[in-house]
């Protein structure tokens, strides 16, 4: 209960301030953010296709991390990587929101929602 007092509260202040809308955007992301982790998490726990992409990342990464680069060589791959990350962060976020703007179409269409 007291988590989604906290987002309330973070929603309100967005509303009650005055910042630009990329700074409404980001903060949603990140409150849509926080709300799909765990849907997500419980989800992934199941998926057994997802399971074993991440153990053979796992493997491959212990394969990254024992290997001899050069310095400048594991700088470059470690910020492949980290922008790789990156992108697949806000690529993710933004599939939840659309989901979730898709799932509200959906009920609105159907004559589901209290408008």
């Amino acid at each position: 209960m007291q988590k989604n007092d906290q987002t309330t509260q973070e929603l309100f202040s967005i509303i009650t301030e005055t910042i630009t809308v990329q700074d409404i955007k980001e903060t949603l992301k990140l409150c849509m953010d926080s709300l799909k982790n765990g849907t997500l998490d419980s989800l992934l726990a199941q998926d057994t296709d997802y399971q074993t992409a991440l153990l053979e990342y796992q493997r491959t990464y212990e394969l990254y991390q024992s290997t001899n680069f050069t310095e400048p060589q594991r700088d470059i791959t470690d910020t492949l990587l980290a922008r790789k990350d990156e992108s697949e962060f806000e690529h993710i976020t933004n599939a939840y929101i659309a989901g979730l703007l898709d799932s509200y179409r959906i009920l609105r269409k159907f004559g589901l929602t209290n408008e």
